[in-house]
């Protein structure tokens, strides 16, 4: 019995680190923390319902990643974009996304078309109510739909770790127009995966990126981008305890 207690205790452990990392990856994937916010190890423990160890945990794993940064003291953020890293997410993006697109739409059936459906709909909300941070999630439900739906969990994994380095200064192309320019795209993308066009689908996915690119770019050139978000309030949390 007491082997088997030993066995138990350690997955539980586990267990919980990796729900605290998984929630805090969702809540930067669906847009809730932006460049310029702060989140500390005592507000995620609490929103999260658990100790503060996990998430120190899960927030030196993201940091040694790149997604997040030490801002000053106990305070943790997205770190500052610079050009050699937005060119080097860009080129990579092209490559594994595209990819991932083509797969997806070779095998396209009615559960994919349906799903697109319903997060291009709260695409066209969100920029209606220029609302970032329900555009940049609605964004992510509708890529990630398309790159479950390629049948690839490697695949899946490389791009959400590169879309949990780039997702976060989407909020920075709030009032570029570029939620506009980039809602054409999507439409250009779902037209393309509904008519199984693996290339077309390819091709608008890769304007998407390079849309998102040039403005992000143009920022980081002429110093807008640092800064540009100022709220010092607390990142939102998903949900309570895992």
């Amino acid at each position: 019995m007491s082997d088997l207690r030993e066995q138990v205790v350690p997955l539980h452990k586990q267990t919980l680190q990796e729900g605290v990392f998984r929630r805090l990856c969702e809540l930067i994937l669906e847009g809730g923390i932006a460049p310029g916010q702060s989140i500390t190890v005592a507000h995620l423990a609490e929103a999260f319902g658990v100790s503060p160890m996990p998430v120190r945990e899960a927030l030196t794993k993201l940091t040694g990643a790149g997604v997040l940064t030490v801002v000053s003291g106990r305070t943790i953020g997205i770190p500052k974009l610079t050009s050699a890293r937005l060119e080097d997410l860009r080129r990579v993006r092209l490559e594994v996304e595209t990819t991932a697109v083509r797969w997806a739409t070779e095998r396209q059936d009615g559960t994919l078309i349906a799903a697109l459906t319903r997060a291009f709909q709260r695409l066209e909300e969100a920029e209606k109510n220029a609302d970032a941070k329900h555009y940049i999630g609605a964004n992510y439900d509708f890529h990630f739909h398309i790159y479950r739906h390629a049948g690839s969990p490697i695949l899946l994994t490389i791009i959400e770790n590169l879309w949990l380095q780039i997702s976060p200064y989407f909020h920075l192309l709030r009032g570029s127009g570029n939620f506009r320019i980039s809602n054409h795209q999507h439409r250009a993308i779902f037209d393309a995966v509904s008519a199984r066009d693996p290339e077309r689908a390819a091709r608008a996915l890769a304007a998407d990126i390079d849309g998102a690119y040039e403005v992000l770019a143009a920022l980081i050139g002429s110093g807008a981008g640092e800064g540009k978000i100022k709220s010092k309030a607390p990142a939102r949390v998903l949900s309570s305890a895992p």
